[in-house]
């Protein structure tokens, strides 16, 4: 008797072929990295006012002038980190597209994690608050569960009735 093969679900292959093909051209280009240009580009918000773009995609006049700008500074051996400066001391510091990683401004990257983080802790608490608590309509045992209220008069009727009826079918 031959050895069983493994069958791999068509719907597995599938995904398999999709994340693979999602992955590959990441890699591929992971290798050549963003030139200086493009590093200074994405680095810095472009101040033209008709929509808060980077310097990279913006395609206004201003950010056309931006970008010959920071040819010539790196054309002049100015580094990305020196172009991104210069503009951000002539602009302040809204000109960049993301805060810095240090001082004050490493809050800005903090705190929504910490907000979420916080938010998720008191959900989980509430939730298991919630489920302690014992229904409205019974009452507690010794264990911390509940036990159902006692039966009125006129549903214990009922339920002989209804028990009554069932036997009567058979």
């Amino acid at each position: 008797m031959p050895p069983e093969t493994l069958r791999i679900p068509r719907v597995v292959r599938a995904l398999a072929f999709v994340g693979a093909c999602a992955v590959l051209p990441g890699v591929a280009a992971a290798g050549s990295g963003p030139t200086p240009r493009q590093q200074v580009e994405e680095r810095l918000m472009c101040y033209c006012g008709c929509a808060d773009l980077t310097v990279r995609v913006c395609t206004c006049g201003t950010a056309d002038a931006i970008r010959r700008e920071i040819d010539a500074r790196l054309e002049n051996g100015e580094t990305p980190d020196q172009v991104v400066a210069a503009y951000v001391s002539r602009h302040g510091a809204q000109i960049r597209s993301a805060p810095s990683k240090a001082g004050f401004e490493l809050l800005a990257w903090i705190t929504p994690f910490a907000a979420i983080l916080l938010a998720g802790s008191v959900l989980v608490i509430v939730v298991r608050r919630w489920g302690r608590r014992a229904p409205a309509g019974g009452t507690g045992d010794s264990r911390g569960g509940s036990v159902p209220a006692p039966f009125l008069p006129e549903d214990q009727k009922a339920l002989e009735r209804v028990r009554r009826e069932m036997r009567e079918e058979r």
